[in-house]
């Protein structure tokens, strides 16, 4: 009877752990969501982040994207859209509405905001929680002192600034910014691999001022 015994005990146990380990994964919190984020957008050689307004009277959308060397900032505001577009050597501003563009120095821009803004976020701490937006729940990660995705609220250096970044799963879906605690731009997400080869094209019959 003790022999017959034994296996069973070692069963139990062995499924008891198997519980326990599938309750650590189903359960356990996510972790540097925002950190891996920063550090796919310095490794892709190509991807759009783009950003739309929730929460403004004003219809406003930025899309940032990169194509292998160049860079494309889209913004649309209303019926107003305009693309600023740095290559190795060059750079254009382009006013859609007007089929005009200027010519710059590429060294006078620095179009690589979301990798530079974000430079050192590995180095700082942050809050994690849930919030229902839209009547969904997401997981987010909140970090101080972030005015990269600050659109339209005006704001002191000494204000203070959250921003949090919200996840359905690994995926990035709406970033908040909260300013002196009463003041809140939230933005909807969307960073995907995918790019629009037209953000990075000029126009035949846009003219060079």
């Amino acid at each position: 009877m003790k022999k017959n015994r034994i296996p069973k005990i070692i069963f139990a146990i062995l499924l008891i752990v198997l519980i326990v380990m599938l309750l650590l994964v189903v359960f356990q919190k996510p972790k540097d969501l925002t950190i891996n984020m920063y550090h796919a957008i310095c490794k892709k050689q190509n991807y759009t982040f783009s950003m739309v307004e929730e929460n403004s009277d004003i219809n406003y959308s930025l899309t940032i994207a990169k194509k292998e060397n160049a860079m494309s900032i889209d913004s649309t505001t209303d019926n107003d859209r305009t693309t600023t577009l740095v290559e190795e050597d060059v750079a254009y501003y382009i006013m859609h509405a007007d089929k005009e563009y200027y010519l710059y120095d590429s060294s006078q821009i620095d179009a690589d905001i979301l990798k530079n803004d974000l430079a050192g976020i590995e180095e700082e701490t942050y809050a994690s929680g849930y919030e229902k937006i839209n009547g969904k729940k997401y997981y987010y990660e909140e970090f101080n002192g972030i005015t990269t995705f600050i659109m339209w609220s005006n704001y002191e250096e000494e204000s203070s600034i959250k921003t949090r970044f919200y996840f359905d799963q690994n995926k990035i879906i709406y970033i908040k910014t909260i300013i002196n605690d009463s003041e809140e731009e939230l933005l909807k997400i969307d960073f995907s691999d995918e790019v629009d080869d037209s953000l990075f094209e000029i126009p035949d019959d846009y003219a060079e001022i």
